[in-house]
């Protein structure tokens, strides 16, 4: 498995604001900038030897960041919240730690080892710093190998080594560890790299390099929240390498932060020429007027069935809205976009036919559906079926009943033998479909919604149903019709990458 790969897709999330959540109780960074500027400046009034302070920090036009990122935070340069390469001066006769290159980690790492010396002895000739400060190794090949560290317990709070090194001191109250996996993470990497100066085998990034590198900066809480997911997931890596079923779980975990991207309208960018989601759902209501004015009598409603007829289009106000989501996309009920939301009917079963009976145990746990475990239904009955409850390509079916299977979801995407006409549900399944959602960002939604499902049977403990209804009043995140296939096309690209990654443990 490539876990560098995966250690630098978190990374990324990270500084794209997609791999926590934003508050709006953490404030902006803009007021942090406020914040560091009068933190400069009460200490510097403390300081014998004065230092220029600026009056304000000016953020970078996000229009001409590198990328998008949350509205509360900034585009800064790194050297705006950074000392780089301070000086210490300490008495000559104190030990200090030294650490030559050779002894910082490299990669993702955040290690070093040093071994005392007195400071006279390194004071000159090498780099200086002091605990909680961040080292980058400058000069290839140890920049693009990710030689980084913060320093801490050092021999009396100091240390020199290196000279190979930048240092970063960082200014109150920015958090030194939201910038020490930012230099870890690949964007850095590769810019420091694009900025490369020297003679091949000596290049080196220079400090104004780092100076002037864009550093996409939250809030001080956001920061915080964001490192403890960083160093959780990164444990997770750890033990992940040293065992293989550990490894296939977080490639489950990996899949579902995939998909709660996706419905969060965090996995793809939007795109200004979509029709919003709005546009759609009046066309959906005005083609169910026509649609209603030319109906037969309504046919009877039962637990089976749970269809929009006669019900509105329910928009979910803001006050309701589960979570944010971009401004072309609508908050809905689910069974205002999918028309039925059925339950099969109860067969008659045949030794042998020409038409399935699609059952719970069709629905596999850990794969994909399979009408091989499908019995046959009794071909005298076939006149209580009319065309539309036949299971269609791309249909999503969710079991109703069952210990252990209520609520798991699938998608019917297979072909049939060639001997066999068509497959039906039976009563243990319900089968969900759209002409207006895409099939596949449909199914992938009710996956995100399988643990509810489970939960949310009603009956007693060992008769638990999932009703129609439950399902039809899911909370859906409606995106427009074009971004939900550029959704499940990123879905699937890099849910095939996972399943390469299974592929090599077997």
């Amino acid at each position: 498995m490539n876990t560098k790969l995966l250690r630098q897709k978190i990374l990324d999330l990270a500084i794209r604001g997609k791999l926590t959540d934003q508050r709006k109780s953490d404030g902006s960074a803009a007021d942090l900038l406020k914040q560091i500027v009068t933190e400069r400046v009460s200490q510097n009034s403390l300081n014998r030897k004065k230092s220029i302070v600026p009056k304000s920090i000016i953020p970078i036009n996000k229009g001409d960041g590198p990328f998008e990122i949350p509205n509360n935070w900034e585009w800064i340069k790194l050297g705006n919240v950074c000392l780089l390469n301070p000086a210490d001066k300490l008495t000559d006769d104190m030990e200090v730690s030294f650490v030559p290159m050779a002894n910082i980690g490299a990669g993702f790492e955040n290690r070093f080892i040093s071994e005392v010396r007195s400071w006279n002895s390194v004071k000159s000739g090498f780099t200086r710093f002091a605990n909680g400060d961040i080292a980058v190794a400058k000069i290839t090949p140890c920049f693009e190998n990710r030689k980084s560290v913060i320093f801490e317990n050092l021999k009396n709070g100091f240390g020199a080594g290196t000279t190979e090194l930048h240092i970063l001191r960082t200014f109150e109250p920015v958090f030194n560890k939201y910038i020490f996996w930012y230099v870890k993470s690949e964007y850095f990497i590769q810019n420091g790299i694009g900025h490369f100066s020297g003679a091949v085998g000596q290049q080196r990034v220079g400090k104004d390099v780092f100076f002037n590198a864009c550093l996409p900066l939250p809030p001080l809480a956001e920061q915080q929240r964001i490192v403890k997911k960083i160093e959780e997931a990164f444990a997770e890596i750890d033990a992940v390498e040293k065992n293989k079923e550990l490894l296939k779980n977080h490639i489950r975990q990996t899949r579902q932060k995939i998909l709660d991207l996706a419905i969060h309208g965090k996995l793809v960018p939007q795109d200004a020429n979509d029709e919003p989601a709005s546009v759609l759902l009046e066309k959906i209501l005005q083609e169910k007027d026509q649609t209603d004015n030319k109906k037969s009598p309504k046919k009877k409603k039962t637990d089976d069935i749970a269809t929009s007829d006669n019900r509105p289009y329910e928009k979910i106000t803001v006050e309701n809205e589960p979570f944010e989501i971009p401004n072309s996309w609508e908050w809905v009920k689910l069974g205002n976009v999918c028309n039925p939301i059925k339950r099969g009917k109860s067969p008659k079963y045949a030794e042998k036919s020409n038409v399935l009976v699609f059952a719970q145990k069709c629905n596999q746990k850990n794969g994909p559906i399979s009408s091989e475990k499908a019995l046959y239904l009794d071909e005298t009955t076939l006149s209580k079926y009319p065309q539309d409850e036949f299971l269609q390509m791309g249909d999503v079916v969710i079991n109703s009943t069952g210990t252990g299977t209520l609520g798991r979801v699938g998608f019917f995407n297979e072909a049939l033998p060639h001997d066999v006409k068509g497959i039906v549900p039976d009563s243990h399944v319900t089968t969900i479909r759209s002409s207006v959602v895409n099939s596949r960002y449909l199914y992938y939604f009710l996956k995100t919604r399988q643990p509810y499902l489970e939960e949310n049977g009603e009956g007693s403990t060992n008769q638990k149903e999932l009703k129609p209804h439950t399902i039809y009043d899911l909370e859906f995140p409606f995106p427009p019709l074009a971004e939900q296939k550029r959704i499940v096309d990123k879905v699937e690209e890099l849910f095939k990458s996972l399943d390469e990654i299974l592929l090599h443990l077997i």
